[in-house]
């Protein structure tokens, strides 16, 4: 028994082992099945997806026919290259343009077996992924990447940055069709065109002009091979940011070269022991922000910002380099001077330290590390100085972090307040700075001070001798200013200045600061007054000419309101003697000039005065309109006076002259206002009265408010303009091919000070202006025209003069008159028969209480009312 059922276990156990190796086997089956279905299910469920990524994908071949962002070119007369502005930095280049060993530098920096036909490595480099999916694995976080060329050419132009799976397929994908439309060199055109390589340059064009400042294929070896490092890491391998680590990165794309036998092993070790060359280059030198800011509004109004900065037009403008940075320099220079106090009799106030940094900011500083609290660029002609030492005589700075300068007591005499004087007292720079102070400094100048009693006092600063070069301190003026400098004959515009800076003030002063003029608007009721031809047209009989004698006696005039406007001058004083016409301007005295206006009739003067370009808005009917009581710009005043300069026409200032689109077809120059248009035909005034005008002009740089300009020696005419408080100072001149207006004054129209005036802030500007412009131009005098004929008269009567006169120009038949008139006329339609009259009547309009007086004889004052003294009215400018 025992026996058999030992046996019977025996069995039954092979049995149950049987079946359990049966029941294995099925689950093996089941699971095999089961993950042939999955491999099957899922081959088929990815094949699906990437065949419907693949129908998903763009068509590469438009890439055939790409054309890339191309920003905006603005170019000055000369075809210097003034500004490049747009989104991205590019310059594309043909396959031809690129230099073999260039495209070898990225290959072995990028892609090592990029030109190889082997399907494991191109286009896609299985290997290179699964590297990079294990350093990715072992780090839990997309750390490195394995794009071939082509793939980074589908990323570039068709996907995202972003870092997923489905980016990835499709980056591959696009790769493989790459290649069916593209050849190996052609991908690689694409890339080298397209990449980003750090500071705003997209493409090897626009990084070599940005790091190198030259074009590809004047770069060396060592650059090639810096260029090629970036891609890895634009801004980590950046030369200009990390110098260390771009070494490092070249050095290693010079040795891939190598081991690609691109280069040999003496050129490896030369181009490796080069020095690091790479500095910022700009595409172009952009002196004249405020005139390409105008151009880019335009077109983007008149074209739309895509167009403007996408598609490479070409401005071509009328700026001229060397005059734009003369307006530059200028400008900032005399509104620096306003504000130390170095070009006006009233003593300015040191603002102080622009901020004060700590020892940590300091050795960041001394690193080159520009500070925070300062703007992105320095403003003007200035440089920012950290204060490391002072002494009682002078400080120890570093000048922007890169040098070490002495500031020894001539560079802060000015805020002592008397910078004029023999002998300044001393500054205790001490007290003044201390380390840690951040200062803005400025090449010293030499404020130019006048010998005593020079009239007007005009500081003219002088460019420093050699032995005067150094450093001065200096601050941001709060003092604004504008200069425009314009050809007088055409209108081309050679350069504006519209502020200080740029960088601080993007507002365009020269074109959109209206503010009055003062007496620099005379000219044009002067003129109005000489022009007798046009006077007889209107029906009016009485003329003046430059030698008419005008009363400088007190002034009361009767407002239509009933108040009383009572003129002044700008010294305060009357003379007993008439005074010529020519001497009333050239000395600008204000009573005098307001006669003139009343002598030919307000309305009669603002019609007048329109032919000159300014608008009736701009033109308040008022008595003090001849002393600058309208509201203009400097551009308008610039047009203006070229009148004058031009022989009667009117000019239309342009800055455009042409502007092409990348494929070189023009493009129409519509409801553009500074842009060429045809000349005028005709003149709108006398041209006579044009030249009658610049000769009184020129002697008021010979001998009246603008002489501090004689020294320049050429023809030159001008006027000086001052308004009431002095909140503006203007000077508007010319010569016989150069115009400029300059103007200074606040924002906000406030007083300058008690001393400030057209002679004192704005004549230096213009003066260093024109200095420039003529430097290339001969001393031509002005042309006269036919209807100048000349005559001998009698100063002090202001008559024909049969002998031994004076002899002065006049209009041809408008003469000064025979003899003395025995009494001054009044009103419009008086005759030379009639009695003055006590009540003043209309200018033209019976209705306008407005004096009138008419004559080429000394024009009389009216009864005086009251004390007979004049006081200051502030209807209007004074001087």
């Amino acid at each position: 028994m025992h026996v058999q059922v030992e046996a019977k276990g025996q069995g039954g156990m092979r049995r149950e082992h049987n079946r359990g190796t049966r029941g294995q086997g099925r689950f093996w089956r089941i699971t095999g099945q089961v993950v042939v279905l999955l491999v099957v299910f899922g081959t088929l469920g990815v094949g699906s997806w990437l065949i419907y990524l693949w129908h998903s994908l763009p068509s590469v071949a438009e890439l055939k026919h790409w054309n890339p962002a191309t920003p905006l070119r603005i170019y000055a007369a000369n075809g210097q290259l003034l500004s490049v502005d747009g989104p991205r930095l590019r310059d594309t280049l043909q396959s031809q343009q690129i230099p073999d060993q260039l495209r070898n530098a990225f290959v072995s920096a990028e892609n090592g077996h990029f030109w190889s036909n082997n399907p494991i490595y191109y286009p896609v480099s299985f290997p290179g992924i699964l590297r990079a999916a294990w350093i990715d694995l072992i780090h839990f976080a997309p750390v490195q990447g394995a794009s071939t060329i082509p793939e980074q050419v589908a990323r570039n132009f068709y996907l995202s940055p972003e870092k997923t799976i489905t980016r990835k397929v499709r980056e591959i994908l696009l790769a493989y069709k790459l290649t069916q439309h593209f050849s190996h060199r052609d991908i690689l055109d694409l890339y080298l065109n397209k990449i980003y390589l750090g500071n705003g340059a997209y493409g090897i064009g626009a990084a070599a002009q940005i790091y190198y400042g030259k074009q590809v294929d004047a770069l060396s070896l060592p650059q090639m091979a810096m260029l090629a490092g970036l891609p890895a890491a634009p801004a980590y391998f950046n030369p200009l940011a990390n110098p260390k680590d771009a070494r490092a990165r070249r050095n290693y794309v010079l040795g891939r070269m190598l081991v690609h036998g691109y280069i040999s092993q003496q050129e490896a070790r030369e181009a490796e022991a080069a020095p690091l060359t790479a500095q910022y280059h700009t595409e172009g030198r952009n002196i004249a922000r405020y005139a390409t800011q105008w151009i880019e509004q335009w077109l983007v109004s008149q074209y739309g910002a895509d167009m403007t900065y996408r598609t490479g037009l070409r401005v071509y403008t009328t700026i001229v380099p060397r005059l734009q940075s003369a307006a530059n320099e200028a400008v900032a220079t005399g509104l620096e001077n306003y504000s130390m106090g170095l070009d006006s009799l009233d003593p300015k106030q040191y603002q102080g330290p622009v901020a004060h940094l700590d020892e940590t900011q300091i050795t960041q500083a001394l690193n080159g590390v520009r500070p925070t609290v300062l703007p992105p660029q320095d403003p003007a002609n200035l440089h920012w100085g950290l204060v490391l030492s002072t002494t009682r005589s002078h400080a120890k700075i570093s000048l922007e972090g890169q040098e070490s300068i002495d500031l020894g007591q001539r560079g802060v005499a000015w805020i002592a307040g008397a910078p004029n004087a023999k002998k300044s007292p001393q500054v205790d720079v001490a007290k003044l700075l201390k380390r840690g102070d951040l200062v803005w400094l400025r090449h010293y100048v030499n404020p130019g001070w006048p010998a005593n009693g020079e009239d007007w006092r005009t500081a003219v600063w002088k460019t420093p001798a050699p032995g005067e070069a150094g450093w001065q301190l200096t601050q941001i003026p709060k003092v604004q200013g504008a200069l425009v400098g314009m050809d007088n004959s055409t209108g081309a515009i050679v350069s504006i200045a519209g502020g200080f800076s740029y960088s601080l003030s993007h507002f365009d002063r020269a074109l959109y600061a209206y503010r009055q003029p003062g007496s620099s608007f005379k000219p044009f009721v002067y003129a109005a007054a000489l022009d007798g031809p046009e006077l007889l047209a209107h029906g009016k009989s009485n003329y003046l000419t430059p030698i008419s004698l005008i009363a400088d006696t007190p002034l009361k005039i009767k407002l239509p309101n009933g108040t009383y406007y009572k003129p002044t001058n700008y010294e305060k004083t009357f003379s007993d003697t008439p005074i010529p016409l020519w001497k009333d301007l050239a000395d600008s005295i204000n009573v005098p000039s307001v006669r003139i206006l009343m002598h030919v009739g307000i309305p009669y003067a603002i019609q007048y005065a329109k032919q000159f370009g300014f608008k009736n808005t701009q033109l308040p009917p008022v008595p003090s309109l001849v002393l600058g009581a309208a509201d203009v710009t400097p551009m308008q005043m610039a047009r203006a006076y070229a009148v004058f300069s031009n022989g009667g026409f009117l000019i239309n200032p342009y800055l455009i002259t042409k502007v092409i689109k990348a494929d070189g077809e023009a493009l129409p120059l519509k409801n553009c206002t500074l842009c060429v248009t045809q000349p005028p035909n005709k003149p709108v005034i006398t041209p006579g009265v044009a030249y009658l005008m610049t000769r009184m002009l020129q002697r008021v740089i010979r001998n009246g408010t603008g002489i501090a300009a004689k020294p320049l020696g050429h023809y030159l005419a001008g006027k000086t303009g001052t308004t009431n408080d002095e909140k503006n100072a203007w000077f508007v001149g010319y010569g016989r091919h150069y115009i400029a207006s300059a103007w200074v004054g606040y924002d906000n129209n406030g007083p300058m000070g008690h001393w400030a005036a057209g002679a004192r802030e704005a004549l230096p500007i213009w003066i260093h202006f024109m200095k420039s412009a003529l430097a290339e131009e001969g001393d031509y005098p002005f042309f006269k025209p036919q209807d100048i004929t000349q005559a001998s008269i009698n100063p002090k009567t202001g008559t024909l003069e049969s002998e031994g006169g004076q002899v002065f120009d006049f209009l041809s038949g408008f003469l000064p008159p025979a003899s003395v008139p025995e009494f001054p006329l009044f009103g419009p339609n008086a005759s030379m028969n009639m009695p003055p009259s006590t009540t003043s009547t209309g200018s033209g309009n019976a209705n306008n209480s407005f004096l009138q007086q008419f004559g080429n004889a000394p024009l009389q004052n009216p009864p005086k009312s009251g004390n007979g003294n004049s006081t200051q009215n502030n209807n209007g400018p004074l001087f």
